[in-house]
């Protein structure tokens, strides 16, 4: 597994680990977007030759997630 994939991995599990802890929708909204941020600076900094490729890859990751907070704040809704 390659760097780039690992750290997709990584930023899933981390915000699959809020959705989970009953972190506030404000809270986990903020780490999506604060993950994110931090990897765009590692893509960044790195030394991959196609940066917008793999931003553009992480662009996709972030709404994919955003679109899964809101579908489990959604169903906490229709469970309260």
């Amino acid at each position: 597994m390659t760097d780039i994939e690992n750290l997709k991995s990584s930023y899933t599990a981390a915000i699959q680990c809020a959705l989970l802890s009953n972190a506030s929708y404000h809270d986990v909204k903020f780490a999506n977007d604060f993950i994110h941020n931090l990897c765009k600076i590692y893509i960044d900094r790195s030394n991959y030759t196609d940066k917008e490729s793999i931003k553009r890859d992480f662009e996709l990751l972030k709404e994919t997630l955003s679109q899964e907070i809101e579908a489990s704040f959604e169903r906490r809704k229709d469970i309260d």
